[in-house]
């Protein structure tokens, strides 16, 4: 879905001038991740038909995520697409069904992509399955796939989808290249919020449970089982995995159902619901259906929920902190930095798995540049979302979450987000660069 921005207020996708103090801080892990990288851009090269695995293979394709909810806004993982690959750091959006990359010639190009462009290989026909999953009237049907995509802050994105390689690297070394099929985009519109969402990045891996989904595909295809899971750190990084071998080794999640689209048999997002909303133990608004959307940077409330809630906020807090009305980050700002011990859980509880999403001040607050605690939970009726609420990245740190597309549901648990995907794999450090070699 990916609500990156706020109307008037709220510069929600900040741009990329700390890139080098994030490299200081994922210095470590990052060491490993250059190793797995080279791995991936050095494999052997693919065939042309890559033969698909059984269903009980059982594969996990492991990714270390880079960025932050503050001051960047998103986070990323490093995707090796074609052949020769080439690295491209997508947004990850577990509300978008469609994975793109910046490609050219470009109408409108992203930073990220400036440099290393993607160069369409093959064009999807109208004709194919995967094109009329997402645009049903193309023709001819022997022409290319046009999409066109509007995101929930009103960026639009569009371009052709392609199909090429793209590597996933398992932990014993050795690297799978299925073809996938993908967006290959030639123009992304900002939005008219201060930071549009996906325009910091090269495009953005949309890990929805749409038929164009990578995540779809590959289950599809009989590479993994259609789970996925995310982690992301309050310190920043995190990690990513495709399919379920990480369930079975992990703690005990809690989980919930994935609601359908009342209209029809498909599902519409990660819905799940009805959450009662809870603020220091009491009851503030209950009936409300939630969409955990990893391509929001902050969460969002309906209008009504929003204002009941921020009012018992803001009468606990009564005259203990005082409001920084000057600092602009978000809506909503208090005087100083360490103000965390001055505010309550937030309870998510669904009370038909009698399941609880707890917030800890940690999951709700920023700092900001200006030394200020921030509400990172903001007013949905300003990105016009109407009754939609919204779990974003805020309150995803220190979870690990994981989507269950065949069981249809949603668990989390706390976890340890900064620790390396990769910590058990194999090292091996290749030092020239090319062709898939063969």
């Amino acid at each position: 879905m990916d609500v990156k921005g706020t109307s008037g207020v709220v510069p929600l996708r900040k741009v990329l001038f700390l890139v080098l103090i994030l490299c200081a801080i994922f210095s470590v892990s990052l060491s490993k991740v250059n190793d797995t990288n080279d791995q991936i851009l050095n494999a052997k090269k693919p065939q042309p038909k890559p033969a698909a695995p059984s269903r009980s293979s059982g594969h996990t394709f492991h990714f270390a995520i880079q960025g932050n909810v503050y001051p960047l806004g998103y986070y990323t993982v490093k995707v090796a697409i074609g052949n020769p690959p080439q690295l491209y750091d997508l947004d990850i959006d577990s509300g978008s069904d469609l994975t793109w990359v910046q490609s050219k010639p470009c109408k409108t190009c992203t930073p990220r992509s400036q440099y290393y462009p993607y160069n369409p290989n093959s064009n999807i026909q109208c004709k194919e399955p995967l094109c009329a999953a997402l645009n049903r009237n193309c023709v001819p049907p022997t022409g290319p796939c046009k999409y066109k995509i509007e995101y929930a802050d009103n960026e639009f994105c569009s371009g052709v989808l392609v199909r090429d390689f793209i590597s996933f690297r398992l932990d014993d070394g050795s690297v799978l290249h299925p073809q996938l099929g993908f967006g290959s985009g030639f123009d992304q519109t900002p939005s008219n919020h201060h930071h549009s969402s996906h325009i910091k990045t090269a495009g953005v891996f949309g890990l929805g449970n749409g038929k164009t989904s990578i995540l779809s595909q590959l289950s599809s295809l009989g590479y993994i089982r259609n789970v996925f899971g995310h982690c992301l750190s309050s310190k920043g990084g995190g990690r990513l995995f495709l399919g379920d071998d990480d369930i079975k080794t992990s703690k005990t999640l809690v989980w919930t159902p994935i609601l359908r689209s009342s209209s029809s048999s498909n599902i519409e997002h990660y819905r799940a619901g009805p959450v009662d909303l809870l603020f220091n133990g009491k009851q503030a608004v209950n009936g409300l259906e939630v969409v955990f959307d990893s391509g929001s940077t902050y969460t969002y409330l309906n209008k009504k929920a929003y204002n009941v809630l921020f009012g018992l906020i803001n009468n606990d807090l009564g005259n203990k902190v005082q409001r920084a009305t000057e600092d602009t980050t978000l809506a909503i700002c208090w005087k100083g930095q360490n103000l965390f011990g001055y505010f309550k859980n937030i309870v998510l509880n669904f009370p038909k798995t009698k399941s609880q999403f707890v917030l800890t001040p940690q999951s709700y607050l920023i700092v900001s540049e200006r030394h200020n605690t921030c509400l990172g939970i903001l007013d949905g009726s300003i990105e016009e979302l109407g009754d939609t609420n919204i779990i974003g990245d805020v309150s995803f740190q220190d979870k690990l979450v994981v989507y269950d597309n065949e069981k249809m549901q949603i668990g989390w648990v706390p976890d340890n987000c900064a620790t390396s995907p990769f910590t058990n794999a194999k090292s091996l450090r290749v030092h020239h660069r090319g062709n898939i070699l063969s």
